[in-house]
């Protein structure tokens, strides 16, 4: 157990002056609300900097007065849950591309080939990967990369293409379904990325879903723009995400399923599962897939 982990369990009462009645009941010793660990986390970044060590987690992610923010936390929050040998993001949302460019200065990144295709994720995400590849090999079963090289890097304008391919189609069906107003589907296309999320998820309330098939959220289908995991190098989207045998070897290597609904995608947390709920994530199980989010 890191020192962190055995600081935070061991200081519960200092923790939740931190996040100001954020915290939530703790079923079990070793659990802990996903707020209270990215804030403590949050601190100890401010506090090695030579910064405040009362820092709160709301720098990073306005959950409390961004609907968006909440949402998007909820649903790609996993990622501040990773081992503390990666870097993750200064933002739950990157604004542009720039946001993007200047965190990724920050990275140790590197490119290798997984099947033919080069991808690009954070070093010892990287590392882990190559080594599940391999066992996965000597067991009889294989590990590659979905969609090319967006299995794994994506650039904020990959994000944007993504989004835009779901939103466009959406928009025209409810359209022509007579559900949106034309005056509004027009409004709507000259919005800007976060702007046209903040839209998109008002008219999923009322049931006018934005996903491939219409019929559920564009959340389970494609990570708004500046919210994927991919844009922090920590993200690799797997061909055989249904073997049982190739999600167990990912998970023996850090790689898990952290979004409800997006079954190929693996997020790179780096420790054993036994430590995901310490972390502050819990479990949930959709068919066969086992996705582990934010417990908020």
């Amino acid at each position: 157990m890191s020192f962190l982990n055995r600081r935070i369990i061991y200081s519960f009462g200092v923790i939740s002056t931190l996040i100001s009645g954020c915290v939530v009941s703790i079923a079990q010793p070793e659990s802990i609300s996903f707020v209270e660990f990215a804030t403590a986390r949050t601190a100890d970044k401010y506090s090695q900097a030579g910064g405040t060590r009362s820092a709160d987690f709301r720098s990073v992610c306005d959950y409390h007065s961004d609907p968006l923010a909440a949402r998007v936390l909820r649903e790609y929050g996993a990622i501040f849950s990773a081992t503390q040998t990666v870097k993750v993001p200064k933002s739950c949302i990157f604004e542009n591309a720039q946001a993007v460019s200047e965190f990724r200065k920050s990275l140790d990144a590197v490119s290798e080939k997984i099947d033919g295709t080069v991808i690009t994720l954070q070093r010892e995400a990287m590392a882990d990967l190559n080594l599940a590849v391999g066992i996965a090999n000597k067991r009889g079963v294989r590990i590659t990369p979905l969609d090319g090289a967006i299995a794994g890097d994506r650039t904020y304008e990959d994000t944007l293409k993504l989004w835009r391919s779901r939103f466009e189609p959406a928009l025209r069906y409810w359209t022509q379904k007579g559900k949106i107003k034309r005056a509004e589907a027009d409004a709507a296309n000259d919005l800007s990325p976060v702007q046209q999320v903040s839209r998109v998820v008002e008219w999923e309330s009322k049931g006018f879903y934005f996903s491939t098939g219409f019929n559920r959220s564009i959340f389970s289908s494609v990570a708004p723009p500046g919210t994927s995991q991919h844009l922090s190098l920590l993200a690799f989207d797997v061909v055989q995400y249904g073997s049982a045998e190739v999600r167990r070897i990912l998970n023996e290597h850090g790689w898990y399923q952290t979004v409800i609904g997006d079954e190929p995608h693996f997020t790179y947390l780096g420790v054993k599962e036994s430590e995901l709920p310490k972390r502050g994530l819990r479990s949930v199980t959709r068919g066969k897939s086992r996705f582990w989010i934010p417990a908020m």
